[in-house]
């Protein structure tokens, strides 16, 4: 488990924080956040690229980092 900066596509509903995918870099983050609103319309959730102090891991099953905890948001 590492502590670090990662770029996150966060998802709301309403005001609470619903999921959080970690992302290699900006543009990754926005273009799957432009393919997830197109797909979910107007009434969709609230998605926001940013960067976000986390406790990550390296998963041995699919090789990729996930988010564990967001520490500062």
């Amino acid at each position: 488990m590492v502590v670090e900066i990662v770029i996150a596509l966060l998802m709301y509903i309403g005001i609470d924080l619903k999921e959080h995918v970690p992302y290699d870099n900006i543009g990754d983050c926005l273009k799957a956040k432009r393919l997830s609103e197109r797909s979910s319309g107007v009434d969709g959730p609230r998605l926001e690229c940013r960067p976000v102090k986390a406790k990550t891991e390296i998963w041995k099953e699919d090789g990729k980092k996930h988010i564990l905890k967001i520490i500062e948001d």
